[in-house]
């Protein structure tokens, strides 16, 4: 096949699986590994396999940057298709809540060694106190396959939404906090509802929201659960659940 042409080349290249131009014609040889990194062949993809948004991509093209080492931008947004599912890495916090950061909360793999409970600890929990603790996760939009340029067309809107429920015993207050941040992790965007207080009903709340209109520069996503317990009970019995996602879609024209 080297010996083709090298438009007859990125033809039949064209033809294949991102996932295989990645992971496989990408490590045949460096003249392949070329012509993988470069937008041509990614420019003959794109327009059959995003026909509805072509018209919108084509406007804001990520720079041909010869010199980059790194494949090419519109080869992960192919390879990782990031448009209309969610985003969110482990959204409901199993296996000890990673990639999450926690504060003040205890994680699965601790909570499963407590035998004296003698209850059924789902692996989407963890435990309220008696002072605020809450769970953080950020989610990088480039490495997702999100080109800058795209980001900042002001034709993308981020949907955010989580769900929560706590135990019947358990009264607790809970917060969710959502950021927009830029590159250097500062806030562009807010959304925080106003704090839930939940008795002893079990009532499952759910929030949804789009940011639209989004200012130039977001690169990640910030998104926080806050819970309180509120009862005064011991430690072991708070037991929350959230789930969250976060999709990303082109404005409806």
């Amino acid at each position: 096949l080297s010996q083709l042409p090298i438009e007859m080349l990125l033809e039949v290249l064209s033809y294949l699986p991102a996932s295989v131009l990645l992971g496989q014609c990408r490590h045949v040889c460096c003249y392949w590994r070329s012509l993988v990194d470069t937008r041509a062949v990614w420019l003959s993809i794109l327009p059959y396999s995003h026909a509805k948004l072509w018209p919108v991509f084509r406007t804001c093209l990520p720079p041909d940057d010869d010199d980059d080492p790194r494949p090419c931008l519109l080869g992960r947004f192919c390879e990782r298709r990031p448009l209309g599912r969610n985003l969110y890495p482990n959204p409901r916090g199993i296996d000890a809540f990673l990639p999450w950061r926690t504060v003040n909360c205890r994680s699965w793999r601790e909570e499963e060694s407590w035998e004296e409970d003698r209850r059924l600890v789902p692996e989407d929990s963890f435990r309220a106190f008696y002072r605020w603790c809450y769970k953080k996760q950020v989610l990088d939009l480039e490495k997702e396959g999100l080109w800058p340029e795209l980001l900042d067309s002001g034709k993308i809107e981020i949907c955010v939404s989580a769900w929560w429920a706590d135990q019947e015993a358990l009264v607790c207050l809970y917060e969710l906090i959502v950021r927009l941040l830029d590159a250097k992790q500062a806030k562009l965007h807010h959304f925080s509802p106003s704090p839930i207080h939940q008795g002893r009903t079990s009532i499952p709340f759910k929030t949804n929201h789009v940011f639209s209109n989004l200012k130039k520069g977001v690169r990640f996503v910030s998104l926080e659960h806050w819970i309180w317990d509120m009862g005064f009970l011991p430690e072991d019995y708070g037991i929350t659940v959230p789930k969250a996602s976060v999709i990303v879609r082109v404005c409806q024209l």
